[in-house]
Order: structure tokens, then sequence, then C-alpha cells
């Protein structure tokens, strides 16, 4: 039996949850040649939304390619995996992709494997010392392997705020910008889930991607369908849970896409016939607990006074750079109320980029004020 409520890995089309305006939106951005950004916490759903809009919106001319840069280490090894992709994304056809880069990429002299089945078993890779000189034929393949073929190729990739692990980060972003933004067939989709660096990336007037296309910033599934969703899945098994039961498994988790679909699928496991209270409760004690370990580390990472910051969070202040709450939460002093923000930031604990001052995880949030 299929089971009703999936996390952990990009949702399938039956999974996936309204997002109209944001699917309508994207197609159209991607399709008709707008770059666009993607940003939002992790584990909300936008590797699931790009891969659903490439699912509705790929056809015989558009063409998506993929690329996950949490995966890769390096500048070179980028050029590897971009060259492959792309190549791939062009046609279903090995003599095709040999073809292609004989004639696209001729100055890098590109060394080909093939394995015993070729079309699962294909890799490329350069002499160092030959990208080095000639990156831009890879930087521009897609570019000219669209024109050629008359077609629009979309890459999307995947946390890539992932960059600055690489040499010269800055000098990376340079070559790609001054290659891309000249692209009349391609589109590019770049998307992560470290809010702040993804926001410095593309909102910094210094950096190379600055006003490189239209950013979306992701927002949160309404209420409303998540109960719905919950409801129907529970119905689809022979299971039955009430609206206000399905309302407060949303609730609990304050709508984070993970999460919901976590908690509604412990949920549904302890469910025989009809959900109850008892059932929700249970199963959040077990979501608690599968994730002591992980936020007992999270916590033995941090300084006390970020703890006290973290306290005074959970108790619902919000003027933390008042005498008062520095002296009843012992935070230091203003100065280091702003450090100590900058550092949970960096830490992804807290969300200071939204209205109101709040934790990044939910669950956490949960285990800080019952469990620590």
């Amino acid at each position: 039996m299929t089971l009703p409520f999936e996390y952990g890995e990009i949702v399938g089309k039956t999974q996936f949850i309204n997002r109209d305006k944001d699917r309508k939106r994207l197609a159209q951005n991607l399709t008709g040649g707008l770059n666009t950004m993607l940003i939002s916490p992790r584990r909300w759903g936008k590797s699931s939304l790009v891969k659903q809009v490439a699912l509705e919106s790929e056809s015989d001319q558009v063409k998506y390619c993929f690329i996950d840069l949490f995966h890769i280490r390096d500048e070179e090894e980028f050029y590897n995996v971009l060259a492959k992709k792309v190549i791939e994304t062009s046609s279903n056809k090995m003599e095709e992709w040999l073809k292609t880069a004989g004639v696209f990429l001729k100055k890098l002299n590109p060394k080909i494997s093939l394995g015993i089945d070729p079309v699962n078993n294909f890799e490329i890779g350069f002499e160092y010392a030959k990208i080095k000189e000639n990156y831009t034929e890879v930087l521009d393949l897609a570019e000219n392997v669209a024109k050629e073929k008359n077609i629009r190729i979309v890459v999307c990739i995947d946390e890539f705020q992932s960059l600055s692990r690489f040499k010269d980060p800055l000098l990376f972003q340079q070559r790609l910008r001054a290659s891309w933004q000249h692209h009349k067939h391609v589109s590019y989709c770049l998307y992560g889930s470290k809010k702040h660096m993804m926001i410095d990336i593309f909102q910094n007037k210094s950096m190379p991607f600055y006003k490189f296309g239209d950013i979306v910033f992701l927002q949160k599934i309404d209420t409303n369908h998540w109960v719905n969703f919950i409801i129907k899945q529970f119905k689809s098994t022979k299971k039955e849970i009430s609206k206000p039961l399905a309302t407060t498994i949303v609730e609990t988790v304050k709508n984070h896409s993970y999460y919901v679909q976590q908690l509604a699928h412990l949920v549904w496991v302890r469910t025989e016939q009809k959900a109850t209270k008892l059932t929700l409760n249970d199963a959040i004690n077990d979501l608690l607990n599968q994730s002591s370990i992980l936020f007992n580390r999270e916590i033995e990472g941090l300084s006390n006074p970020q703890i006290n910051f973290l306290i005074a969070l959970a108790n619902g202040q919000t003027k933390f750079h008042s005498g008062k709450i520095i002296s009843k939460f012992k935070l230091g002093s203003s100065s280091n109320v702003s450090r100590i923000k900058e550092a949970l930031e960096k830490k992804e604990i807290i969300d200071t980029l939204v209205p109101k001052l709040e934790f990044l995880d939910p669950v956490f949030e949960l285990w800080f004020i019952e469990r620590y």
C-alpha cells in the first residue's frame, strides 16, 4: 500500500498541495525566459515545487536540467556536472551526446566515459589546465545547445548558497554572471534554503547576482489546504480524522510542510479507524523523542547568552534591546543582543527576516518549550 503522507524526499504529484499561484508564476517566468530565485527555509517544499513545475511545463520546446550544488565541492566539479546535465537534457540519444560534446566543447577536449548502460552511466570530465582557460565553453554550453536546437533549456540549481564552500566563491559568481546574463535561450532557476545567505547573494548591491531576475520568497501553505489534504488522505485509506484534529496537526507545527506530513503520518499509523486527541498527543511525543538527540546537540553548540535569548523568545518577548529584558534574561548588553541574533540566524535557529522574530524550526521550538 502506498503511504498517504510523504516527507524527507521530493513529493509526488498526488502529495503536492496547492501553491497554484507559485506554480503559475514560476512556470511563466522560466518558460518565458525570466531568471528566478526561489528562497525559503529548509523543508518548505522548494525542490518539490520546481519539480512539479517541470512536470507540468516540460515539452519538446522546453527542457529542464537539474543540479544539486550541495553535493558539489569545487568549481572544477561544477563544470563537469553542468556539462553532463546539459548534454543529457538536450537529447535522449547517446550519439547526440557525443556529437554535442565534440561540437561545443572543442577547446576542452572532454574525456567521456560510457558504462555498460550508456544512458545511465555517462560521465564527462576535463583536464584542469584546459577548464581553467576555457571554462566559458561550459558556462555557455546550455545557451549554444538551446540555440542550435531551437529550444529553451531551464537550468535549475538547488542549494545555490553552497557555492560559498568553493575556493573563491565571489570570483565564481562573477564568472557565472558574466556568461549567464547574455543568455537568451536559457532560463535559470536558483534556489536554496539558507535564507540569509541567499538574500545576500541576490539582494546585496555589491554581489554579482544582484538583480539577476525575479526573487520569489516562498510562503507557507495555507491551513485550509493542509486540513483538506489530511482529511482526504485519511479517507483514501479508509480511516477518519476530524477537521479540528487535522487543524491541530497543522497548527502544532505551524504549517511547516515537512513536519505537517510527518506528524500527519505519525497520527495515521496510530489510527485504526478514527484519529483521536490521544492519538495526536502520542504522535507529538514520538516526534519530539525522534528529534531530541539532534536538538540536544544544537543546544550544546550554543553559549549561555544565546540560550537565554531563546528562553526570552519562547516567553514571548519582543523588545530584546530594552534594559529590562537584557537584565532579566542575562543578555549582556544591547550590542551583545545584536551579535546573538546574528549568530542564531547563521545557525538557522531563528528567522529575523519576518515581521515577528521567531524560531525557524517549529518542532525545535516545541521541544525547547516542553523538554528543555
